[in-house]
């Protein structure tokens, strides 16, 4: 309670994503002490946090890469998505940071602590082959692109989307 008056919006809601990903603590326990403190300073920035992350099918982000894609995701321009989503393919299973339904479109955050090795790239591009056998389009950003250029990332998206859509 005392940090959500202190920190500004960008580390709390990092702090409660760490906190939530951790399992240090529950989404229902931030409900319950923005509920007890009504009114206390911090309190509306931190209930707005807390409020987005209700849903059932919430998945807290669990590192930097993930946070920046969420919230660049979450823009309302774009259609609603999936967190998370495990897809099963013929060859392979796969867990996809973020899929879009309406677009069959899968987007994924690509850092360089994932591909560090060459097998971890080889699994990669065998994932997005079978996404495009299956007929899903697959959208990778890198943690620049995401941080420092979110407007093209979301342009990217929707022009993807729209050509989807189109097909």
């Amino acid at each position: 309670m005392n940090l959500a008056a202190e920190l500004g919006d960008d580390p709390l809601e990092s702090l409660i994503d760490f906190l939530l990903a951790r399992k240090s603590c529950t989404i229902d326990e931030f409900e319950g002490v923005v509920a007890a403190n009504h009114g206390a300073r911090g309190m509306a920035r931190l209930r707005s946090i807390v409020e987005y992350r209700l849903p059932n099918a919430y998945q807290p982000p669990t590192t930097e890469l993930e946070r920046l894609l969420y919230r660049v995701l979450g823009d309302r321009r774009l259609p609603p998505y999936a967190r998370q989503m495990p897809i099963a393919y013929q060859q392979t299973d796969a867990t996809v940071d973020a899929y879009f339904d309406s677009w069959r479109l899968i987007v994924e955050g690509d850092g360089r602590r994932w591909h560090t090795r060459r097998a971890d790239m080889v699994r990669d591009r065998l994932r997005d082959n079978e996404a495009t056998a299956h007929g899903y389009a697959v959208l990778r950003f890198i943690y620049e692109q995401l941080r420092d250029e979110p407007e093209n990332v979301i342009d990217t998206l929707l022009r993807t989307g729209q050509a989807r859509r189109a097909s």
